[in-house]
């Protein structure tokens, strides 16, 4: 996703990615991973839990992406089945073309 940064961002959007890490553990990873969009930190779960994508009796979170619209509406969302299970860059930009 970082690769595409700038296309997401000529869209309009900003990229930033959730965890339950610490915010210093937040920095060494963007750091090590050369990730030039925010890492926030959500320690307690309080956004994955409103999100709906809190593991079930573990403290992370599923692998999910959401779109939201200027007016705080969900216009796209991908809850994974595994690490792994993302959207493509490609999907993320058609899902902020809906929003022209």
């Amino acid at each position: 996703m970082a690769k595409r940064q700038g296309d997401i961002e000529q869209h309009g959007a900003t990229l930033v990615a959730i965890s339950v890490d610490t915010a210093e553990e937040s920095v060494g990873l963007a750091s090590k991973l050369g990730i030039g969009f925010p890492l926030l930190s959500d320690p307690g779960l309080k956004t994955a839990l409103a999100y709906g994508v809190a593991m079930q009796g573990e403290e992370i979170a599923v692998p999910a992406t959401f779109v939201v619209s200027r007016d705080h509406k969900i216009v796209y969302r991908k809850v994974g089945e595994s690490i792994t299970d993302r959207p493509t860059p490609e999907e993320i930009i058609k899902a902020l073309d809906t929003l022209k």
